[in-house]
């Protein structure tokens, strides 16, 4: 699996860091997203209060901080 290389257009700034938005696709899971851009699962978990890590929907938004 690829790393994502971040550019300014990609990040909005926010209070206290940087967030991407991301966008889940098909077969995503929530260890393959943390791996893809080099956070972990329970940064996920707590940057997007996700009740269930097992359970992703497809289309969900989710925030990705720096």
């Amino acid at each position: 699996m690829d790393k994502i290389k971040m550019n300014d257009d990609m990040m909005e700034e926010v209070t206290g860091g940087s967030v991407l938005p991301y966008v889940v696709q098909p077969g995503d899971s929530l260890n393959s997203i943390a791996k893809k851009y080099n956070v972990s699962m329970d940064q996920l978990v707590k940057w997007n209060n996700i009740k269930d890590p097992n359970f992703l929907t497809v289309g969900q938004q989710l925030k990705i901080k720096f």
